[in-house]
């Protein structure tokens, strides 16, 4: 079939016209992929949703490499694993602070200059519990969940793989000489009350402050208020912490715990074998499954009169509260994404088969 001969003006002007449709294609991609990514890409370390319930979960907590130790988030919902054990774990004596117990080495020089300053200020400190691995965190849980039921127990003791004592950063502080914390109130003591006031100071943040209006029971840390307990996080993000008012689990979850599109941590690579700290060659736990070493010594057990949460089912929600639920925000967005695509494929078949004019 003969071609009808197309006056060179209105070829110039189909040319022109393509780019625009390619270009409004590309448009229609890229806001599909912005519509999809949203808000779990930028910035790139954020959470997901709200910050989770107080409902009890199992997910992996991501970061979670020993490299991550000021960042790394352990609470009801997410967790470490059972072969989680810091490779560069000290006596407490190292880091010049009496009492019992390993810390990592990381923590080691704050911690000595904290205790050095606390017995300064004549507010004296030492370490009660320090290092726990895996299986002491299940021993302990299992007898408290024998003395008080469940319920109870969760209250004020984490499930093993949950606890900041496995990441060698979370310690239970006594006043020097002074015996166990827990009777009373350790935050009224002199030394419990010097450690409220400037343990951020030295990178060392309470991990369970009491809850809205004094009570024990905090809903925002999903904890019983511990005024012992304190998570070394390192100087710079101490003092994040401390000015921003939040608790450490709000704190850690709004800027630095990463979390999939489906609302569960991402499984990342295995801990890395050599944290920042040069590890000490001496204080180096056994990872072996049939080996299990007590350090410190074992908190006994706290007064459990106090408000229970009433839900301690199973859930692995982000986001309970309100909105849609993560999935089905990702599956929405994928489905923008492939009409999207779409749109743009059959604009540019619909370009290449018009006849120029």
């Amino acid at each position: 079939m003969p071609q009808t001969a197309v006056p060179d003006d209105a070829r110039r002007r189909s040319a022109a016209r393509r780019p625009r449709v390619v270009a409004s294609a590309a448009g229609a991609v890229g806001l599909a992929l912005a519509l999809l990514v949203g808000s779990s890409a930028a910035p790139p370390a954020s959470a997901l949703g709200r910050l989770p319930s107080c409902d009890l979960g199992d997910v992996p907590t991501v970061p979670r490499g020993y490299d991550d130790w000021s960042v790394t988030l352990v609470d009801r919902l997410l967790r470490v694993e059972a072969d989680y054990v810091p490779p560069d774990l000290v006596r407490s004596s190292e880091a010049g602070i009496g009492g019992g117990g390993r810390i990592r080495a990381v923590a080691a020089d704050d911690t000595r200059a904290m205790a050095r300053a606390a017995a300064a200020a004549g507010a004296p400190i030492a370490i009660w519990s320090g290092y726990r691995s895996y299986r002491e965190q299940v021993g302990l849980f299992t007898m408290y969940t024998r003395q008080n039921g469940f319920d109870s127990a969760i209250t004020y003791s984490q499930r093993p793989g949950h606890s900041e004592h496995q990441l060698g950063l979370g310690v239970d502080f006594m006043s020097a000489g002074g015996g166990s914390p827990l009777p009373g109130d350790w935050g009224r003591t002199p030394a419990g009350a010097w450690m409220r006031e400037n343990s951020w100071r030295y990178g060392w943040v309470n991990s369970y402050p009491r809850g809205k209006g004094g009570t024990r029971w905090n809903d925002r840390t999903c904890f019983r208020y511990e005024p012992w307990h304190y998570r070394y996080l390192g100087r710079e993000v101490a003092a994040k912490v401390h000015e921003s008012g939040l608790t450490i689990r709000e704190y850690l979850w709004r800027n630095h715990t990463m979390l999939d599109g489906s609302g569960r941590a991402a499984t990342p690579s295995a801990p890395a074998p050599t944290p920042t700290a040069t590890p000490t060659t001496g204080a180096s736990p056994s990872t072996s499954a049939g080996t299990t070493t007590t350090t410190g010594t074992t908190p006994p057990t706290p007064d459990p009169d106090a408000a229970t949460p009433t839900d301690a089912r199973a859930a692995q929600e982000v986001d309970r509260d309100g909105g849609l639920p993560v999935p089905v925000v990702v599956a929405g967005g994928a489905g923008v994404v492939a009409v999207g695509v779409g749109v743009a494929l059959a604009l540019r078949r619909r370009a290449a088969r018009a006849p120029d004019r």
